[in-house]
């Protein structure tokens, strides 16, 4: 392993996106709180984590050692490359489907901007952010954060967990929307960005992929019935859905807030740390409801057959959140929001479509199996919602 004190930079990263010798001294002895410390030696290693959103670029840990005085200590930094759409490969695709594109081109750097805004001063008790210990820029078109690379604690996500996820995400929400506190980059635009994710990821080739006849033809989608032809049918109505949207009361959202994104520390396990900020904006009221439900469903974690009753608990502790802060909704309109993008986002691109290429194996059954069930839960989710009404356009559930 190289010694970051002789060779500037940290291999294996590009030299803009790293600490020279002295820098990364610096930032190890302020985590480590050891004014004393020297650094040993480091070593990357690349986050095995899909990535799903085009602003990412690449995810590693930097892992290292140091000393002070006898003490041998270790300490990491979980490093995110943020990249502007423009290096994103369906660019001039999606250009073309949205010929004002370009205007969200100043977004992609919005996480960074969230760090560095005085957010974490707003966050209720039970939130806060990762630690950010520098950030590099690079030609106008990159970003990358050095951040805290939290230690988590083994907990499990009960019932109990999720609904203090979703009522916390209430009290996030009502903050953020009522005094207006995300940075700039955020769009103030009721609904842009739901319909911008249905343009460039549905629109721009999610649905031809879906309902490509090579797919349902595929072995392991044989037996599925009618769920072919209830996925066309909702996402005829996905016109409609974003109609209602429009409806219903805007407020500011994490935007991706799973599990996976709700970071369950080791020194404080009843508390999250938020991480993962996606490009935010207005949005229908119960928006981030979508991921935490299903998070752990799209990995494996939760059955779908658990999702209605976990569905019910965390649209009441949200609405709860919302209002502890000052921002009371109706709560059948907060479902409303909650189950109509969630279908938007989630019910179309469950399915493994690149996985169905694999040779068969009984790890890629389990897996289709998995994700057909909850394909069949948003389906019918999305279809049982009633149609558009006239006067106060309320669904009730």
């Amino acid at each position: 392993m190289t010694n970051p004190t002789v060779v500037p930079g940290i291999a294996g990263l590009p030299a803009w996106a790293a600490p020279d010798g002295a820098e990364l001294a610096a930032m190890v002895r302020g985590q480590l709180g050891r004014p004393n410390a020297t650094v040993v030696n480091w070593w990357i290693e690349e986050v095995d984590y899909e990535i799903g959103t085009p602003v990412t670029a690449r995810l590693t840990r930097v892992r290292g050692t140091a000393r002070d005085g006898e003490a041998v200590l270790r300490w990491s930094f979980f490093v995110k490359e943020l990249q502007s759409f423009r290096l994103w490969p369906p660019y001039e695709r999606v250009s073309k489907l949205v010929p004002d594109f370009g205007r969200f081109d100043g977004r992609w750097r919005f996480e960074a901007d969230v760090y560095e805004s005085d957010l974490h001063h707003a966050l209720p008790p039970g939130l806060r952010l990762p630690k950010v210990y520098a950030t590099y820029e690079h030609d106008d078109l990159r970003t990358v954060v050095w951040s805290e690379n939290v230690e988590t604690a083994q907990v499990d996500w009960d019932i109990p967990r999720y609904q203090r996820a979703a009522r916390l995400l209430g009290q996030l929400s009502a903050r953020l929307t009522r005094h207006d506190l995300y940075p700039e980059t955020a769009s103030r635009v009721p609904g842009e960005m739901t319909r911008l994710y249905v343009t460039t990821r549905l629109e721009a080739g999610a649905f031809e992929d879906l309902f490509a006849d090579s797919v349902w033809e595929h072995p392991l989608l044989e037996g599925t019935g009618s769920l072919r032809a209830d996925l066309e049918r909702l996402a005829a109505r996905v016109p409609e859905l974003l109609g209602v949207l429009d409806t219903l009361p805007q407020t500011f959202m994490h935007g991706d807030a799973s599990p996976q994104n709700l970071l369950v520390p080791k020194d404080n396990p009843q508390g999250f740390v938020v991480i993962d900020w996606t490009m935010a904006g207005l949005v229908a009221v119960g928006y981030d409801l979508g991921q935490l439900l299903v998070g752990h469903a799209h990995a494996g974690l939760l059955d779908a057959a658990e999702l209605p009753a976990l569905h019910d608990e965390i649209a009441v502790a949200h609405a709860q959140g919302l209002a502890m802060d000052g921002f009371p909704v109706d709560l059948d309109e907060l479902r409303c929001g909650f189950d109509a993008q969630l279908v938007i986002r989630s019910a179309f691109t469950a399915l493994p479509l690149g996985r169905l290429r694999e040779p068969a194996s009984d790890k890629l059954a389990d897996l289709v199996e998995s994700r057909l069930a909850l394909t069949r839960y948003l389906v019918d989710l999305g279809l049982a919602l009633p149609d558009r009404l006239t006067g106060s356009q309320v669904w009730r559930s």
